[in-house]
């Protein structure tokens, strides 16, 4: 059996090899093969696998991936196995509607995430600044930012570029009355929107808020590299199941809050959801669906499975359960974690909806094109807008 996939971290890794191998010892005529890798490798290998058939008996997927496979048919529709033994009816709204396409599920969450911006409270403290409140404006933390490099100095920045961040890209978008995708899947944005969002980073970065692009290309996907970690920035926008992963780099404690909710002198409302951003699905030629299945029941719904493949991981569980016990039990960390997921409950905006696959790659190229004057903000914008508008069209 071939499990192929995708981690945030060593720390999810190692959980999710030491719940296979719990499985196999309890089956010994079950081998699982697991070939796990970054996200960025393993959507390029699925891509070339799932093209000439020969795709993973179970694989990850997120919500944009989800859309694209379901609608390839290469995903199986889960919908045989639910309740039994796939009972999600206390699995937290948002984290199965990114397992949804077209009425039917297609995976099963493994975890609830967020699109959050990590901060160190420490370099805040060292020069004055206050960290914004909880619900603030898209202009104060562009002010923050620019308070926090001037007063640390040369070599300094408030928060590393996120305008390649296509998650905090749609919380942008709605506040300001738009979206990625709407509920149809199709596009919810036109290139003047995007426009927005790519010129509000190219302002931060000039006025020092935000580094260069020549510095922050140099971090790459190396969470090592990341200026928060160096102690070169204070902020970091990211989904929370990297928030311990990169928190054990660093030697003073990460804390989350939220993206800014709207724009001075408009309304401010709670823009920010969770979603599963990890799930499993079963490739439609599986030879084996029902052992699959099995597989996904112990990971998920068995008390030793469960605690094997969540405790220490980083994840939290989409269960109302799991989130419970992490939230009572779990590290300070982890505490951490559901506290701000129970947050974005109080008052959740709708799910992140379905797109295409290949997202934060758009992003980023787009994003550094402006950043390092090859394109204009409305130039990028109109491009982009153009290439995942034709994707999506794609896949009709």
């Amino acid at each position: 059996m071939r499990f192929s996939g995708f981690v945030e971290s060593e720390e999810q890794l190692a959980t999710t090899l030491k719940v296979l191998k719990a499985y196999m010892a309890k089956n010994p005529d079950v081998e699982i093969v697991p070939e796990f890798s970054s996200y960025r490798a393993f959507t390029d290998k699925l891509a070339t696998e799932a093209a000439g058939g020969n795709a993973p008996d179970m694989f990850s997927v997120n919500v944009d991936l989800l859309a694209e496979y379901a609608a390839r048919g290469v995903l199986t529709p889960l919908t045989e196995w639910i309740p039994d033994p796939l009972d999600v009816s206390e699995y937290q709204a948002g984290s199965v509607f990114s397992c949804t396409y077209a009425g039917e599920m297609y995976a099963m969450p493994n975890d609830a995430i967020a699109t959050a911006i990590f901060f160190n409270p420490a370099k805040f403290e060292e020069v004055g600044v206050a960290v914004p409140e909880k619900f603030y404006t898209w202009e104060t933390l562009l002010e923050t930012s620019v308070a926090l490099g001037k007063e640390h100095g040369r070599g300094f920045w408030g928060i590393e570029d996120g305008g390649g961040n296509n998650l905090a890209c749609d919380i942008f978008l709605r506040a300001g009355g738009a979206a990625l995708f709407t509920p149809e899947h199709t596009i919810g944005f036109n290139g003047e929107e995007m426009a927005k969002w790519f010129q509000y980073w190219e302002d931060m970065r000039k006025a020092g808020g935000a580094p260069p692009a020549d510095v922050q290309a140099q971090a790459g996907d190396n969470s090592a590299s990341l200026g928060i970690v160096r102690g070169r920035s204070a902020m970091l926008v990211q989904t929370t199941d990297s928030f311990i992963g990169i928190g054990a780099l660093m030697e003073s404690p990460l804390d989350l809050m939220m993206l800014p909710n709207g724009f001075a002198g408009g309304e401010m409302k709670q823009h920010l959801y969770d979603y599963a951003g990890n799930s499993t699905g079963i490739w439609k030629n599986a030879v084996n669906k029902e052992l699959c299945i099995d597989i996904i029941r112990f990971m998920h719904f068995d008390p030793e499975g469960v605690d094997l493949y969540y405790t220490g991981s980083g994840m939290i569980p989409a269960s109302t359960a799991g989130l419970e016990k992490f939230g009572s039990s779990g590290s300070p960390e982890e505490k951490k974690l559901v506290d701000y997921l129970k947050m974005l409950r109080e008052d959740p905006a709708p799910s992140r909806r379905p797109g295409v696959g290949g997202l934060g790659g758009i992003f980023r190229r787009h994003n550094e094109a402006v950043a390092f004057g090859d394109m204009t903000a409305l130039e990028a914008g109109n491009s982009l807008t153009a290439e995942i508008d034709g994707k999506l069209k794609a896949l009709k």
